[in-house]
């Protein structure tokens, strides 16, 4: 989730980029503050935003001001298309289409159902996989998970930080093993993404340092294990601007503790000061050339785009679908930020209906035969 930044505080990962992470961590550990934002706003489908979105794609790819990068990385060329286990739940081929949906406006036990049911129908399909948040110390939302289970969409659980001194040196036991048997109980595979973004300043007390968290996960890990929760898929997930500084990697926990490699990213600009425009490609490329070399099937948690000008949002969903087709094919799910949410104490919105030719532009997205993927069964 987009943070409130302590631009003074770190080096930029990337120019004019600033650092992403979730924005409401209670200091305890125990969880945040989720959701943040203003609501919905509606939005009338246009065909003709649909030829304004591609037209302006165009135009960015021939680098136009503010456009950043080309989209194609110079010298890229075709890749061969990588095969994984169906046990980690990557396609054989294509990609997985999911959000992480906002439920401002709704209320009750089922606000998150609520929630996702309109954001599907503003996009016209059903979502592969839906990522909910839990507090550390849960209850784990298994209300949702079976209905996302019962309805062919996989349930990702990012569940919240917890400090990794105390979880290496077994005080949190009890906590784990009762989150892993809530788990178990659902009987179906689920998604499990555990203290993402933890190479970010704001966050790195809590990891303490690499080799503290990497003891945390793998605890965690074995303790599942134990619990028989074998049905959950690891996801390892920091800031997409450690890989490009070459410190998220001392993160990892090993290949044997992990199933998917995940990055969170977001385009700030134009509405941060000094933000430069980042295509998908700029935000990704750095995680995605070392993301290769493990073998595993890659995610992005989370990932986001602003407004920019008229039509430049439309134009960076048409951009980002190209990029995941042609050039990250080991990139086998996406999670988009479906948010209005608060930061710098003002609004940020990330939402798809924030403008016509933006909801436009992510519904051809959302189309795109290659985001019709399953997971194996």
């Amino acid at each position: 989730m987009p943070p409130r930044p302590l631009l003074a505080s770190r080096a930029l990962g990337r120019i004019g980029q600033p650092p992403v992470g979730r924005v409401t961590w209670r200091q305890s550990g125990s969880g945040h503050l989720w959701w943040q934002g203003r609501g919905w706003r509606s939005a009338a489908v246009a065909a003709a935003a649909i030829a304004l979105a591609v037209a302006l794609g165009v135009t960015l790819l021939a680098g136009s001001p503010g456009s950043g990068r080309a989209l194609t990385a110079p010298g890229a060329s075709a890749q061969k298309v990588p095969v994984f286990p169906a046990f980690s739940l990557a396609p054989a081929r294509g990609a997985l289409f999911g959000a992480v949906v906002q439920t401002t406006g709704y209320s009750g036990p089922d606000a998150q159902r609520k929630a996702v049911a309109a954001f599907e129908r503003a996009i016209g399909r059903r979502l592969a996989i839906d990522s909910l948040y839990v507090p550390w110390t849960g209850p784990m939302p298994s209300t949702t998970a079976r209905w996302d289970l019962a309805r062919g969409t996989i349930p990702m659980i990012t569940w919240a930080m917890a400090r990794a001194s105390r979880i290496a040196a077994g005080a949190d036991d009890r906590t784990i093993r009762a989150e892993a048997l809530q788990l178990k109980a659902l009987r179906a595979p689920v998604l499990l993404r555990w203290f993402a973004e933890m190479n970010l300043a704001r966050n790195v007390a809590y990891a303490v340092s690499p080799a503290t968290f990497v003891a945390a996960w793998r605890r965690i890990h074995a303790i599942f294990a134990r619990a028989g929760a074998t049905n959950v898929r690891w996801i390892w997930c920091p800031n997409d601007s450690g890989f490009s500084q070459g410190t998220a990697q001392a993160y990892y926990p090993g290949s044997a503790y992990v199933n998917w490699i995940c990055a969170d990213g977001f385009n700030w600009a134009p509405e941060i000061a000094g933000a430069s425009w980042a295509s998908f490609w700029q935000i990704f490329s750095s995680f995605y050339r070392w993301g290769r070399s493990t073998g595993k099937p890659m995610l992005i948690g989370e990932f986001g785009t602003l407004e920019g000008t008229p039509g430049a949002k439309a134009a960076w969903f048409a951009q980002a679908d190209r990029t995941l087709r042609r050039q990250f094919p080991a990139i086998r799910a996406v999670v988009y930020f479906e948010s209005d949410h608060l930061d710098f104490g003002r609004y940020f919105d990330w939402s798809v209906t924030s403008s016509r030719s933006a909801l436009t532009a992510f519904r051809a997205f959302a189309h795109d035969p290659y985001f019709s993927a399953r997971p194996p069964t």
